[in-house]
């Protein structure tokens, strides 16, 4: 079944596919193509369109490393669709809508304005996409709320910085983090549109996994985002530690950037530009990490990374913290038993994201803001020996387990439900606890306290296997 919207831009065409009660529109543009002029600019506005536009297929991915270039385990669990295509035009949002009713233009909004619970995708800053196919958000969406995915640029495309850059800008413009930027667009975008989907543009909670979740942690620290959203919720984001314990300066980020030039022969950032997209994705991929950097098993994590920019980012993110830039939102903030024992040598990142967990959740009290609540995700999956790994709680959250290969069973079907419940309840009113649910206490100042998602679902105190 068809059903239209009226956004900024013009009128949008979904479906409802399988359950006729969820319209989801795929591939909306919340921004300008990224390309030519646009490529390392602040994201523009999206033109508007004549007629109806169609939303019915996934728009691109932005370049990135091809699967089984990182991590075969992980390529295996989720492989992006190969009919996805990659481009560095890649500025789209999906939404799922359980508020519409009717067909064609007499499509009609129905009920109360209903939260919104916007995602962000991980892959470290180099790869993933908002379509992988666990994050379908029908099974959220019944649950009565609106569900963002947005896309972001990636790698190169995203965290490319250079003096070039700054000297261009104009006075307070940002000229770095470009992903980042693109988040907060989407961000805006929602805000404006999302009554027409039937959302509630006062209640939107922003979540996200892995370096997703450190986006969420960005976006609730970047001083222009203040009243954007209420709610957020980090998972496996390693809090105040690994990725975000220190950002990259931008003099570092700058040095990065002006190497990956001098290799590609370029001299101007109009060359720079003009360099084809798939050329620049390779010289990009190809360049070694900073001498001294010994985290460089793959040396785009440790090249394009976020960083310390002075405008979108002013300062180091626990300082923003402390200072109350957060204190005005609701945090759930947890992690998974194992993470990246998947990795070998990678028990250091599991300890090392845990006590960045407990330092942001003291952080965020300290800087004024209530005791966030706190989980821990315990289940060892099903289909060979992973343990609970880092990202294995994205099926259960979005209640996509049917589409995971892994001999799932009752009882973690049960326990995606109750996750679910516990992740819309917060959306929808900054407690997760409801009826039927185990009720989840917030932590204290050392996150001593936290909510045991496993076998079986219940309060504990002391985190087991710190």
């Amino acid at each position: 079944m068809r059903r239209q919207v009226t956004c900024d831009q013009g009128t949008l065409e979904g479906l409802a596919v399988g359950d006729p009660s969820i319209t989801a529109f795929r591939g909306v543009p919340f921004a300008a193509p990224p390309v030519g002029p646009l490529r390392w600019r602040p994201p523009q506005p999206p033109a508007p369109w004549q007629g109806v536009r169609c939303a019915f297929d996934d728009a691109p991915a932005c370049l990135q490393p091809i699967p089984g270039a990182s991590n075969p385990f992980y390529d295996k669990e989720w492989g992006m669709d190969p009919a996805i295509p990659l481009d560095e035009d890649c500025l789209y949002l999906n939404i799922w809508t359980p508020a519409l009713r009717g067909s064609g233009a007499d499509a009609r909004l129905t009920g109360e304005p209903l939260p919104v619970m916007v995602w962000i995708h991980g892959g470290a800053y180099q790869c993933g996409c908002a379509m992988e196919k666990e994050f379908d958000g029908t099974a959220l969406a019944r649950q009565g709320v609106v569900v963002v995915s947005v896309a972001y640029r990636l790698n190169v495309f995203g965290f490319f910085s250079h003096r070039w850059l700054q000297e261009e800008a104009e006075e307070g413009a940002p000229y770095a983090n470009f992903g980042w930027l693109d988040q907060q667009a989407a961000l805006r975008w929602v805000r404006r549109n999302i009554t027409v989907f039937g959302g509630d543009p006062t209640r939107i909670c922003v979540f996200g996994q892995s370096a997703g979740a450190a986006s969420v942690l960005a976006q609730c620290c970047a001083p222009g985002n203040a009243g954007l959203f209420s709610r957020a919720i980090m998972q496996s984001g390693a809090g105040l530690g690994y990725f975000n314990a220190t950002l990259c300066s931008l003099e570092s980020a700058q040095s990065t950037g002006a190497r990956l030039m001098r290799r590609l022969g370029v001299e101007n950032l109009d060359e720079a530009r003009a360099v084809d997209a798939q050329t620049l994705f390779e010289g990009a991929s190809r360049l070694e990490a900073p001498e001294g950097v010994d985290d460089a098993a793959w040396p785009m994590m440790v090249n394009w990374v976020p960083c310390v920019d002075g405008v979108f980012m002013p300062r180091q993110e626990r300082d923003l913290i402390l200072d109350g830039q957060t204190k005005n939102i609701d945090l759930v903030v947890g992690d998974t038993q194992d993470e990246f024992m998947v990795s070998d040598g990678q028990g250091h990142q599991v300890r090392a994201g845990r006590e960045g967990n407990r330092r942001l959740i003291a952080a965020w009290q300290h800087g004024g803001g209530r005791a966030p609540y706190y989980y821990h995700f315990d289940v060892p999956m099903p289909g060979d020996d992973a343990g609970s790994f880092h990202s294995s709680d994205l099926w259960f959250v979005f209640g996509t387990l049917g589409s995971c290969w892994r001999p799932m069973r009752g009882c973690h079907v049960e326990l995606s439900q109750c996750m679910s419940r516990y992740w819309t309840r917060f959306a929808a009113i900054g407690d997760p606890s409801g009826p039927g649910l185990v009720h989840w206490d917030r932590t204290d100042m050392h996150g001593d306290r936290f909510l045991h998602l496993g076998f079986p679902v219940e309060m504990r105190s002391g985190h087991r296997g710190a």
